[in-house]
């Protein structure tokens, strides 16, 4: 019986049905799910108010969602149910936005409605510290790009249960992308060794495997650590006509600054081959998914 339920929390997992329309990021269950992992795991209680799942889970929306005017956590904290994931309990009926099953936030944030993960997964999670940290690292990986990860589990206070291994895909795609930028990073031009190995210099998306991106050369960019987790995360991005652009959101004093604003405006450095230019199809999802406009002038 255990074992059935262990392979349904699995399946469940591994096919959550998030929103899909043009290849636009979802990330909205998957973060309400690792939220709800992260208050078992700290030893929380199972249920909390919409109240306080909508001010956490909002702040994690606008740290690793796709820029957005706003962000709606009522959508995941009641569409969550339909994929067995999750149970929302409330005292009476809710009122429902017009032409939809969904109730208002106004109506769930008045009645004081709860949610949280179903009692039957709670106590099997709560059991199998194994099955926690697979079900966490399934989650991220199918949804968040591997800079994201220590940054999700860290606020998260989920850090030590991530044992995820590269697939020999990725260290492909590694190998591929590295090998066409000369091993220097794309912006910077950062090109260190330790030993005969490359040192803090890595191989990122453009369009994120998450959201369909293939594993291809014009798809990818060598940066080194910084320019790469600053290019996941909006911070910086790529212009039509391949120069490096610096959000209006990033600041800081001038020697932080200096390795972003130096750069802006600035065209990337060019592959081995005019084949391996990134495509402007990745260029553009990035521009729309990721960063975090308006740039600066």
């Amino acid at each position: 019986m255990c074992t059935t339920l262990q392979e349904n929390l699995r399946e469940r997992i591994e096919h959550l049905n998030t929103w899909r329309r043009g290849g636009q990021r979802a990330p909205h269950k998957p973060l309400l799910l690792l939220l709800a992992l992260s208050r078992l795991a700290s030893g929380r209680p199972r249920l909390a108010s919409f109240e306080e799942i909508s001010e956490q889970l909002s702040q994690l929306l606008q740290r690793y969602g796709p820029p957005r005017r706003s962000y709606h956590p009522e959508y995941p904290f009641w569409r969550l149910q339909a994929d067995g994931l999750w149970e929302v309990i409330s005292g009476s009926p809710l009122k429902c936005r017009r032409g939809q099953d969904s109730p208002l936030k106004t109506e769930l944030l008045r009645r004081d409605v709860r949610g949280g993960l179903p009692e039957n997964l709670f106590s099997l999670l709560g059991q199998d510290r194994h099955l926690l940290g697979d079900s966490i690292v399934t989650l991220l990986e199918a949804h968040f790009p591997e800079s994201f990860r220590d940054d999700i589990l860290g606020e998260l206070g989920l850090k030590d249960l991530l044992c995820s291994k590269p697939s020999d895909c990725s260290m492909s795609f590694r190998m591929e992308v590295l090998r066409a930028y000369e091993h220097r990073c794309a912006i910077c031009g950062f090109d260190a060794k330790f030993g005969h190995a490359d040192f803090a210099v890595e191989a990122a998306h453009i369009r994120w495997h998450q959201a369909g991106g293939p594993a291809v050369v014009q798809n990818g960019l060598a940066l080194c650590v910084l320019h790469h987790k600053a290019f996941d995360r909006g911070a910086i991005g790529i212009g039509p006509d391949l120069t490096l652009c610096v959000s209006a959101d990033l600041y800081g004093r001038k020697a932080g600054m200096q390795w972003f604003l130096r750069f802006k405006g600035q065209p990337l450095r060019h592959p081995l081959s005019s084949q391996m230019q990134p495509r402007r199809e990745y260029v553009d999802w990035h521009w729309r998914e990721v960063f975090r406009q308006p740039a600066r002038e």
